[in-house]
């Protein structure tokens, strides 16, 4: 991993085209912050093999460089306890569903059919 001061390059992607070189600014974590040759300014986290350090940065005074390296805090290792038996599950029968009797059914009633009445017609008499 890159420390602040360290000049890096990032080859490019597209075939033809030159790589990027600059230098590491600041470090949080995985993620830099890079000031390229151009003069833009970056903030990656690059992934395994997509940056090459060219150079480290000096190291001063019997300190390390990575001293000034902002790092994000380290979790503290949990503690392992015994592993507690949990108490067994008590089992609930369950219910069973209720069957549905059959509902009897009433006899339908008999529909009679009603007698017309049948229109007497007078009866034509001939002259």
């Amino acid at each position: 991993m890159p420390d602040v001061g360290d000049r890096v390059r990032v080859d490019s992607t597209k075939v033809g085209e030159a790589p990027r070189d600059g230098v590491v600014t600041s470090v949080i974590g995985q993620l830099l912050r890079i000031k390229w040759s151009t003069g833009e300014e970056s903030t990656m986290v690059p992934g395994s093999g997509s940056l090459t350090v060219v150079g480290r940065a000096k190291v001063s005074s019997g300190r390390k460089a990575s001293a000034s390296v902002k790092t994000a805090p380290k979790k503290r290792p949990v503690e392992k306890t015994a592993a507690k038996k949990r108490p067994a599950k008590k089992t609930v029968a369950k219910k069973r569903p209720v069957k549905k009797t059959a509902v009897k059914k009433r006899p339908a009633k008999k529909t009679v059919a009603k007698k017309r009445p049948v229109k007497k017609t007078a009866k034509k008499t001939s002259p």
